[in-house]
């Protein structure tokens, strides 16, 4: 019985030995300071937790990522350029740069002409028929008037016809070329005034 009960002992010594090489050894492949959890002088300490506020670093973003953030600063860019020339100006069609940027690319045409046409009709809509909200001299013919709600309507209006019939689809047409159904009586002034400005908003 004795030595029944000496095995058993050097059995229970053996067993809590182990256990505790297996935990000493499981918490030293965890960062200390990160515990799972811990039990020391029979008191319980809360888990440590990563703080979510911290910046995350990456080494490197994907090329994609870099392509995407490209393309929006490119289109901010040409919104921001036509809304600096358009305040320089102190133009109403500034609220719209945004729009003229997007109804550009959805008509596919080069973003400028909306604005450079513009300029050489009205003078950046200073000088137009009166309610009719047409600073792009757009079917105004003598005492005839093509009249519009508001700069919004016009803008988009405007967009899918001057391609369908000026551009037809070549977003970078020559002025000189646009000018011989534009303005037909133009002896070149019109599509010098274009391409001047074009330089300007490029």
């Amino acid at each position: 019985m004795m030595k029944k009960s000496l095995i058993l002992l050097v059995v229970f010594f053996g067993l809590a030995n182990l256990v505790f090489s297996i935990n000493s050894n499981l918490d030293n492949k965890f960062d200390s300071s990160q515990p799972i959890f811990s039990i020391k002088n029979n008191e319980y300490t809360e888990p440590s937790l990563a703080n979510f506020d911290d910046p995350v670093l990456f080494a490197a973003l994907p090329s994609f990522d870099q392509q995407i953030q490209t393309s929006i600063k490119t289109a901010d860019a040409r919104s921001e350029i036509i809304r600096q020339y358009l305040n320089k100006y102190e133009s109403p069609l500034e609220p719209y740069s945004d729009l003229i940027v997007e109804l550009s690319d959805q008509y596919n045409f080069d973003y400028r002409w909306l604005v450079a046409i513009a300029q050489q009709e009205s003078g950046l809509c200073k000088h137009i028929p009166e309610n009719s909200y047409n600073c792009w001299g757009w079917g105004i013919y003598g005492d005839k008037v093509t009249r519009f709600d508001n700069y919004e309507d016009a803008l988009r209006r405007i967009s899918p016809q001057f391609t369908k019939i000026f551009l037809k689809g070549d977003h970078s047409k020559d002025p000189a070329e646009v000018m011989k159904t534009y303005t037909p009586p133009s002896d070149g002034s019109w599509a010098n005034g274009i391409s001047t400005f074009f330089d300007h908003l490029d």
